[in-house]
């Protein structure tokens, strides 16, 4: 079976993290995982991307940007290196991550219901969607568009009656 050859990636990854590239720079170095290269290979790599993400999310945190933060650090969380010395160099834990999540998508899901009660229901299912984005399980954002996607539909169905 032959090597990987990791040149290419390698520079496709350094030009990526130049470009400040976070979430392409570790979607890649993942893939690359996946076709069998050893992840510390490219650690200094995934370690650069992976805290300039978890800072990033901690800035889009303090300012309100929940949606944003989240996919950040789901990335984060969902690309999370098995080896322990990859482990000892991220800026949190994944349950310190997972914790930032939950955060992100309890203001996600008051936001839509916020703008539920409103009536404006398209902002909800928008917002609603952000936490699936997220968090594909959420069982009360899964129920909450549902809901909101019926009554839509019969808002519409009854003003094309009209």
């Amino acid at each position: 079976m032959a090597k990987p050859s990791v040149q290419t990636s390698t520079e496709a990854v350094d030009w990526l993290l130049s470009n400040k590239y976070y979430i392409d720079t570790i979607d890649l170095i993942q893939k690359e995982i996946r076709k069998g290269v050893d992840e510390e290979v490219l650690g200094k790599e995934y370690l650069q991307a992976a805290n300039a993400c978890l800072s990033r999310a901690d800035t889009l945190l303090k300012d309100g940007q929940f949606s944003e933060a989240g996919f950040l650090l789901k990335t984060v969380h969902d690309s999370y290196p098995q080896s322990g010395k990859l482990q000892g160099q991220i800026a949190a834990s994944p349950a310190q991550i997972k914790v930032k999540i939950d955060f992100c998508t309890d203001k996600l899901m008051e936001a839509g219901l916020l703008a539920y009660r409103s009536g404006e229901l398209a902002p909800a299912i928008n917002i609603w969607q952000q936490v699936l984005a997220v968090n594909p399980q959420h069982q009360a954002a899964q129920n909450s568009l549902h809901t909101t996607r019926q009554q839509l539909s019969k808002l519409k169905a009854l003003n094309s009656t009209d």
